[in-house]
């Protein structure tokens, strides 16, 4: 009687053993999952400028022109300098595009060092901000103005570039 006692134990602890494993295996997975989502967020601040900006051209966008659907949205790069004596946070904006749009900008303000310059990750959707409720750019060609301002006022950075919106 006792090594059939033994044998029930044995089995049990398998069986717990094997529940435990398994729900180790789908913590580790869930845990995974997190990080996974987490790494694979876009950047935001602090990317690489192909042409970087200078004191003699504060404020760079590239590409130059956008061209993007309707309704869609389009990452592009802006490159601000800091040529100001002490350290600034710039925020990203449109200011005024042609045909009265006002499209919407994504972007995470970023703080850039006295005489350095840093790349901002900007999304652009073709949607006109200031229509109630906001609604699908035209297809057309926009020449618009985009702003690095800092949080303080003190100082504006512009550059324009294309807008071409298609059906």
């Amino acid at each position: 009687m006792r090594k059939r006692g033994s044998l029930e134990i044995g089995v049990n602890t398998i069986v717990i053993m094997v529940i435990a494993m398994m729900l180790l295996g789908l913590g580790i997975g869930f845990v995974k999952g997190i990080f996974g989502k987490a790494s694979s967020l876009p950047e935001l601040i602090e990317i690489d400028v192909d042409n970087p900006p200078t004191a003699a051209d504060p404020l760079k966008v590239t590409p130059g022109s956008l061209e993007i659907k309707s309704g869609d949205k389009k990452p592009v790069v802006v490159g601000i300098y800091n040529d100001q004596a002490v350290s600034k946070t710039f925020d990203i904006d449109i200011s005024v595009c042609t045909g009265n749009l006002d499209p919407v900008v994504e972007a995470l303000p970023g703080d850039i060092e006295a005489g350095d310059s840093r790349g901002f990750k900007v999304i652009v959707h073709a949607m006109n901000e200031t229509a109630t409720p906001a609604t699908k750019v035209p297809p057309g060609e926009y020449i618009c103005k985009l702003e690095g301002a800092a949080d303080d006022a003190s100082v504006t950075y512009e550059s324009q570039f294309i807008l071409t919106v298609s059906s």
